[in-house]
Parts: structure tokens; C-alpha cells; sequence
């Protein structure tokens, strides 16, 4: 199976989710697409924890490994994550993938917005439901229990933009630098490589399926 991990505050229904599962379905790879944060507080109420939890129970509902992950941003980190506590994970696709979750998210907001954070919620653009949305603090305090760069030992095609001003692409050439069995791909692009969609699948299907 592969399976597809969308980003913070997105959904099965992004465009890089729906352009992937389309062109690899067309292959006869079908991408599996959870939802990450279901239901009407899903978002509300989840974490890093919550999300990989659905994540790693898709992998269990697939039978027997080996499979692939392919994860965008946040989702891309919960693969890596994913990867290194599950043998049956033979090789990972990460695009623009959030590698030090807590620390970015810790320096980006600073002590004060951290305060307002733990009082009142984080409220952020919801893209998949289009519209603000406010995300509880303990999504802050579960990202601290995970490493800022997960130990991943399977092949691993990171693909990430020089643009990019959420996820600097120092961070994930910093985790192909440990990780032997990694390789980056830097496209001129920001975060959400959107004008990169062609890049990143042949990219991906050569290295998924091969030819």
C-alpha cells in the first residue's frame, strides 16, 4: 500500500492529494488518503500523536508490508516518524516535510503567543474546511515528546523548495545529511510546491514504482 499524509490544517481533498491519487491510480497504485483530523472537533482536538495514531492503524489495516508513505509538510514528518517505528515501511516520499515541529513552532511564536496559546487556542486557516479554526494547545505539548529529526533507515526521496518560508530548506537538507539512505530533490518553490506537482510525481513514481 501507499499511503498519503496531508499537512497541518489540510485534508484528503488538497490539491497535491488529489493530483497524486489521481496520477498514481491511473498507474494502478492507488494512493490510501485518511483524514488525519476527522469529525467536527477533529482539528480542534488533535496532535501530532492523534494523527500518526490513524496513520499507523491504516498500515495495520492494509495487511501484510511492505509499504510506502508519501507525506506533505507535517504529514511528511508523522511518515518519517511513522517509518522509524514500523519495519514494514520500505521507503518514504517527503515533500516539504516539517522536520523540528516543536522547535520551529516553539521559536515562531515566542513565550508570549505561547501563553495566549495555552489560554485561548491557536486559531489558523483550516484549508481544508475553509475557514478559522482554533487548535488546542496540546497539540504543542505532544510535538515536544517526538525527536526533531526522526532515525529513518528505509530509502527516502525528500523533495522540498528553496523558497520555502515555513519549512526552511536547511532543516531538511540537515536530515539528509544523517540519513545515508536519504536524497533530497530542491525545486524552485515554496512550501506548498504547488508549481512543482509535475517534478514531484515523476520524481515519486520513479522512485516508488520505478522505471
Amino acid at each position: 500500500m501507499i499511503l498519503y499524509l496531508h499537512g497541518f490544517a489540510s485534508g484528503p481533498s488538497s490539491h497535491k492529494a488529489r493530483v497524486l491519487s489521481e496520477r498514481f491510480a491511473a498507474l494502478g497504485a492507488p494512493l490510501h488518503v485518511p483524514d488525519l483530523t476527522p469529525g467536527a472537533e477533529g482539528f480542534e482536538r488533535s496532535t501530532p500523536s492523534s494523527m500518526l495514531g490513524i496513520a499507523e492503524a491504516a498500515l495495520d489495516r492494509a495487511g501484510s508490508p511492505p509499504h510506502a508513505i508519501v507525506g506533505s509538510s507535517l504529514g511528511g514528518y508523522l511518515a518519517a516518524v511513522a517509518a522509524s517505528r514500523d519495519p514494514g515501511v520500505e521507503k518514504l516520499v517527503l515533500l516539504a516535510p516539517a522536520f523540528r515541529l516543536f522547535e520551529r513552532w516553539r521559536a515562531r511564536l515566542g513565550p508570549g503567543a505561547l501563553e495566549d496559546w495555552r489560554s485561548n487556542g491557536l486559531e489558523t486557516m483550516h484549508h481544508a474546511s475553509g475557514r478559522m479554526r482554533r487548535i488546542g494547545f496540546q497539540f504543542f505539548e505532544d510535538a515536544g515528546a517526538y525527536p526533531a529529526f526522526p532515525v529513518v533507515r528505509v530509502p527516502t526521496l525528500c523533495i522540498a523548495g528553496t523558497r520555502d518560508d515555513t519549512v526552511p530548506l536547511e532543516d531538511v537538507e540537515a536530515f539528509v545529511e544523517r540519513t545515508p539512505t536519504a536524497r533530497l530533490v530542491a525545486v524552485d518553490d515554496g512550501h506548498e510546491l504547488a508549481a512543482s506537482l509535475d517534478r514531484i510525481f515523476e520524481e515519486a513514481r520513479a522512485f516508488l514504482l520505478g522505471g
